[in-house]
Parts: C-alpha cells; sequence; structure tokens
C-alpha cells in the first residue's frame, strides 16, 4: 500500500504544509521560551550590589594577623607639644584610628550606636553626653581609658598602638564631645606630655600567625616515648609506673607540657590526674596513695631528661 491509495496528490500537499507551518510555530515558541522568558523573569529583579571592595587596612583585609612581618625598632621621642596642640595631620590620623578601631562599637560620630553596640553590655560610650564618663575627658585620662581599656566594659586596650597614635585618637574622640567642657589642668598636661615624651618607643618584632604557626611546627620536636620499665624491675617505683602507664607516646607530650610536675609528688598528681586517660596514664592514678605518688614521682624523675 502506498499513501497514496489513502490521499490525492492536493490533500497530502496541504498535509505537508501544515506540518510545516506546525513545526515552524513550535520552533518559535521553543525559541522564545528559551531567550524571552528567563529576561522577563529577571527584569523586575533588584539590581545586583556593586562588590564589596577589600578594606585598605594595614594588617590585611578580615584576618588582622596576617600582615607583613616587621623588626623591631624604636620610634623617636614623642614632640610633648602635640599633647596640647593637635596638628590638623594629627587629627585627621586619630580619625583614621577611629574608624578603623572604635566606629564599630561608638559609631561613627562617637554616640555610642555603632554596629556592634546593640550586643555589648554596657553599651559604648556616647562621646556627645557629658555625664558617666569613668576617667573624665582630660587629656592624660582619655590616653589612660585608650591605652589600659576599662575593666567591666567591653572597651579593650590599645596599648599595642605607639604613642603618638593614641595621642591622636585622644584628640579625635575629643573633637566627638561637643559640650562645653572644663578647662584642662595646663600643669597636669604639661606633665604628662613630659611623661611620655622622655623617650622613645620599642616596638617588638610582628609576624603574621600563619608564618609564627609554621616557625612552631617546625621547631617543636614531639619527645620520645616515655620508657616502659622493665618486668624483672621489681622497684615499687618500676611497678607503679607499669600499672598506670597507658599511652607512653603522650605520657611524654603529657610532661612535657607540665613542667610543674617537678615539684613534687602533689604537683605530679594535679597534672595526671585530671586529664586522664587522655594525657596517656590511665584512671589508676586517681587511686594512688600519697606514698605511692611518692614512688612514681622519683621513678619519673629518674627517666625523663629536664
Amino acid at each position: 500500500m502506498k499513501i497514496g491509495d489513502y490521499v490525492n496528490a492536493s490533500e497530502l500537499k496541504r498535509l505537508l504544509s501544515s506540518l510545516v507551518v506546525f513545526l515552524a510555530a513550535a520552533s518559535i515558541f521553543g525559541l522564545f521560551g528559551f531567550i524571552v522568558v528567563p529576561g522577563l523573569r529577571n527584569a523586575n529583579k533588584p539590581p545586583a550590589s556593586a562588590p564589596v571592595e577589600p578594606a585598605a587596612l594595614d594588617s590585611g583585609w578580615l584576618d588582622p594577623t596576617e600582615f607583613p612581618p616587621q623588626k623591631s625598632y624604636k620610634t623617636a621621642a614623642l614632640d610633648p607639644k602635640i599633647v596640647l596642640d593637635p596638628s590638623p595631620d594629627l587629627l585627621a590620623k586619630g580619625k583614621e584610628l577611629f574608624v578603623k578601631n572604635c566606629q564599630s562599637c561608638h559609631g561613627k560620630e562617637g554616640r555610642g550606636d555603632g554596629p556592634a553596640a546593640s550586643g555589648l553590655s554596657p553599651r559604648p560610650r556616647d562621646f556627645s553626653k557629658p555625664d558617666g564618663w569613668k576617667r573624665g575627658y582630660a587629656i592624660p585620662s582619655l590616653f589612660k581609658t585608650v591605652t589600659e581599656g576599662i575593666k567591666g566594659s567591653s572597651m579593650p586596650a590599645f596599648d599595642y598602638l605607639g604613642a603618638r597614635d593614641r595621642i591622636a585618637l585622644v584628640h579625635h574622640v575629643q573633637t566627638l564631645a561637643p559640650f562645653a567642657k572644663a578647662e584642662e589642668d595646663k600643669e597636669a598636661v604639661e606633665a604628662f606630655a613630659k611623661g611620655i615624651g622622655k623617650a622613645g618607643e620599642k616596638v617588638p618584632n610582628r609576624i603574621p600567625l600563619s608564618l609564627a604557626s609554621t616557625k612552631l611546627a617546625a621547631e617543636f620536636r614531639s619527645p620520645a616515648p616515655l620508657e616502659l620499665p622493665a618486668e624483672s624491675d621489681a622497684g615499687p617505683g618500676a611497678r607503679i609506673l607499669r600499672r598506670v602507664l597507658g599511652d607512653p607516646r603522650r605520657a611524654a607530650v603529657t610532661l612535657r607540657q607540665a613542667l610543674g610536675w617537678r615539684d613534687g609528688p602533689q604537683a605530679l598528681a594535679r597534672a595526671l590526674v585530671a586529664g586522664a586517660p587522655g594525657n596517656g596514664f590511665t584512671v589508676a592514678v586517681a587511686r594512688l596513695a600519697p606514698e605511692e605518688w611518692q614512688q612514681l614521682h622519683g621513678e619519673l624523675m629518674s627517666k625523663v631528661a629536664p
């Protein structure tokens, strides 16, 4: 049988034309769904936020432990004049340090409304109000607060900053306190200025945490496992050590780290009982009598090198 037995030529031509039209329409709808619809779906989406640029901090973005290695150096003596008469450069430095170190708690304008303030108790100081300053807002008092922090609060010590930077912070904080303040005690300020300006400061060596960890790992040498006394050794200390020694390698590490155990049997007991059995000694150490601790201490002193 042939298709011509069922339809004539004109009918076949009409059917083929309809099939072509159908396929063309299906292709158009498919392209519309693939190309146009996703664009319409995303048309009302809010614009993507601009990519966050890394903060330009000296110590590295998001990881303050990863700063470049720095050798120790000594700063020049601080000029006492800057305590009484801050220059524009010093004020600019103070504002820069405030943004980096203080703004997250105290807020941009120093009103105690920074993004981290709600989670702190007590809340950070509002510099715009004259009440509640624990040490006062005189220059020597503010310098002491910046240097030492305030116990019982979330105010940390910034003693790692140089004296000049701390003075810069003090001057900027004073600009955030617009209320009328009592005149500075000039004699007290001059005495304070002379005290911090006597000599330069020594800035210690600094290395990033990753480098410090690498060096510590390279320098660490695991001690040899603690030697278990031979069965032929019938001494009282040897018998006790065989009974309480669970993991010779871990026990050796414990004794290296707990250096105070050498001070006597009581110090040894404090070092071993609390951590057993994870420290390499079995829980049997908790049942040792005082004279047994004395014997165990003597045995370990003879086996562990200083």
